[in-house]
């Protein structure tokens, strides 16, 4: 008992990272198919399990009363029942056997799980029963050329058997349906086709032997015998074909893939959603497709976008292995900025000094920055931006001339060396807050201004905080402080560069 309880709690970790390797403790293998269930590794595979023990059990009851009553009476129809509960046996045997299977984690040898050896479970339990269905119809058809040989006689034990079949058939087969949707079985859902059809059977059966014991019917129990027959072929041939379906991943489209669709859709973020594909494979459902998105978004926000999807769509259906891929599109609110911005970017260049215009004769002009890295050439660089105007005449058609500044980018990978400077007669903190606050009366304070001096170059910097009103919109921000920086070059033009941080107060 210490030996199995070990292999199974190894045996859950083992396939917490990975299947277990062909070295694997054998006692290790065996724990992962027989021990308690009061380990299972999905809730849904616990809910399955119970399903088929408790099937197991009815089937055996049901085989020792069939056999038995039809060994008694000498009817052909209920021997033909006992047959089929026989196989029943058989079949549910091999639902527990693909239960266990079909929730094993993907490993090396099946990258996408086991869950089709349910499947092919269920095609080979159809096949079983369609096998069972044709043996009783041959049979049947040779009892009604010598009817006289195979007479048939009723007791009360007999009706009392069909009586419980009937009732523990209806209610199993009710049980394993609902189990088998709910864990994605194929293997359980067939077997509740089987008693379905053994509940349905029954009533036949009893129907036959009143007829021919009671109402003296000539062949009334064959005939009975020959209705079950056919009757069940054709539900085993339906369900055998729906195991093929998934078998070679037949799909003609269902509410999941719309149910699907609307729960991505419902993302923020996600503008549409195309070539959703989708395929079951025992309990699992592999989706994946394309998300639409905004296609000036940075990488970090599609990141957020399709993880928003994922995580909608796993909300109702939390089986789903999901793979989604952004499919950039052109929305109708893009800017004409962000069309240059992210066509210059596709060639991985960076675009600064952008400035539409309109000329009198009302054609838009364009002129911007294009920054290269230093070790291009300018022929390169040249044949680079020839491309980004060529693209941006064609998304943007109303620009009719496009002039282009070619420089090298600013970002040097050597630091700069600054000094600041303490004292200069030139330059003066309280003046230059009393000369900004008298001159722009929105400020509300100056801060931290501070002059530096490029010990390289000899340039001079200033840099300083000013505080405006936080009703102010960003672009009336960002105006006064383009004013006051063109104001200081005014007062200070030995002053090379001017940064202003604006803050709201």
């Amino acid at each position: 008992m210490f030996r199995a309880q070990w292999s199974y709690d190894h045996a859950s970790s083992s396939l917490a990272s990975g299947t277990p390797t062909e070295n694997s403790d054998p006692i290790l293998l065996f724990a992962i198919y027989t021990v308690s269930e009061s380990h299972p590794h999905h809730s849904h595979q616990a809910e399955a399990l119970e399903a088929a023990w408790i099937s197991i059990i009815v089937t055996i009851v049901l085989v020792v009363l069939k056999v038995t009553a039809g060994i008694f009476s000498g009817s052909l129809a209920l021997l033909s029942l006992a047959s089929e509960s026989a196989v029943d046996l058989f079949s549910v045997l091999l639902s527990l056997f693909a239960v266990r299977i079909a929730y094993l984690p993907a490993d090396e040898d099946h990258q996408y799980g086991h869950g089709k050896f349910d499947s092919l479970v269920s095609l080979f339990q159809s096949i079983a029963l369609l096998g069972v269905s044709v043996w009783i119809f041959i049979e049947a058809v040779d009892r009604l050329s010598h009817p006289a040989l195979h007479p048939v006689s009723a007791t009360a034990f007999t009706f009392i058997v069909l009586i419980i079949s009937i009732v523990l058939d209806g209610w199993r087969s009710y049980k394993l349906h609902h189990t088998g949707i709910h864990a994605h079985s194929s293997a359980l859902q067939t077997d509740a086709l089987h008693f379905f059809a053994d509940s349905l059977s029954n009533i036949v059966v009893i129907g036959g032997i009143i007829a021919y014991v009671y109402l003296g019917v000539p062949s009334g129990d064959n005939y009975a015998a020959m209705c079950v027959s056919v009757f069940v072929a054709y539900l085993s041939s339906r369900q055998g074909k729906q195991a093929i379906d998934v078998l070679t991943d037949k799909f003609a489209g269902s509410d999941e893939q719309l149910n699907i669709v609307k729960l991505a859709c419902g993302a923020d973020g996600v503008l549409g959603v195309r070539r959703l594909r989708m395929r079951r494979s025992g309990p699992t459902l592999f989706l994946d497709g394309g998300i639409e998105v905004n296609r000036v978004l940075p990488f970090a926000s599609v990141e957020y976008i399709l993880q928003s999807a994922e995580s909608s769509v796993r909300s109702r259906f939390p089986e789903a292995e999901i793979n989604f891929y952004p499919i950039a599109v052109r929305t109708e609110g893009e800017s004409a900025f962000e069309t240059i911005k992210l066509i210059a970017s596709e060639h991985g260049v960076l675009p600064h000094n952008i400035d539409l215009a309109k000329n009198n004769e009302g054609k838009l002009t364009l002129d911007l920055h294009l920054e290269f890295r230093k070790d291009i050439s300018f022929e390169e660089a040249h044949t680079i931006s020839s491309k980004i105007e060529n693209k941006i005449k064609r998304e943007l058609p109303g620009v009719s001339q496009i002039v282009v500044h070619l420089e090298e980018e600013r970002s040097d990978t050597a630091l700069h060396t600054v000094q600041r400077i303490e004292q200069d007669a030139r330059f003066e903190t309280d003046q230059l807050r009393s000369l900004v606050i008298g001159e722009f009366p929105v400020v509300k304070q100056l801060t931290e201004a501070e002059l530096l001096r490029d010990e390289a170059t000899g340039d001079l910097k200033l840099t300083s905080v000013i505080e405006l009103d936080r009703n102010l919109s960003l672009y009336d921000a960002h105006d006064v402080s383009a004013n006051i920086e063109k104001f200081i070059r005014s007062r200070y033009p030995e002053i090379n560069r001017i940064i202003i941080h604006v803050e709201p107060q």
